[in-house]
């Protein structure tokens, strides 16, 4: 059965290399779709924000290509919005895929600043304070739609910080 995995987390909070992860553990074929990685290959860089519409059309034709090759999809995006998790979860719904889990990696703010610091293209720490402020307001819950919901804590130390 083709499902969907949403990572839900803050910047810098560790999704993109948990879907690597993920990727290489799971035995059936599996498609990632990443806003950032739709606007590297539409603008060159995923730091180009962009044209949404634009971005979202890429990201419901790759869902759609996901379904009709059968492939499950990790949905690699902050999430940190209900309204954003929601409209995957429909369109993920919509195409035919029976189950849509969500993994939450809550993160601490200082550990995704600290992790933020040493990236080679940082995002601005208010934005990055402002959606965990967001996230942690209206954390996921299974009255979004999700079918499974699970919360991938991190300690209060980071070995990746020493």
């Amino acid at each position: 059965m083709v499902s969907v995995i949403m990572l839900i987390g803050i910047p810098a909070s560790g999704k993109s290399s948990f879907a690597s992860n993920l990727v290489h553990s799971h035995a059936a074929p599996v498609n990632v779709i990443s806003p950032d990685l739709i606007r590297s290959q539409l603008y060159g860089s995923s730091s180009i924000q962009g044209n949404w519409q634009e971005i979202y059309e890429q990201i419901q034709i790759q869902f759609q290509n996901s379904y009709q090759d059968q492939k499950s999809v990790i949905y690699d995006a902050t999430n940190y919005l209900s309204q954003y998790r929601q409209e995957i979860i429909t369109l993920s719904k919509t195409i035919g895929f029976k189950s849509v889990t969500g993994i939450w990696l809550n993160v601490p703010l200082w550990v995704v600043l600290q992790r933020n610091e040493r990236r080679s293209h940082p995002v601005p720490e208010n934005i990055i304070t402002e959606m965990y402020r967001c996230l942690i307001k209206r954390s996921p819950n299974l009255d979004e739609g999700f079918d499974r919901l699970m919360i991938k804590e991190e300690g209060s130390l980071d070995d990746s910080l020493l």
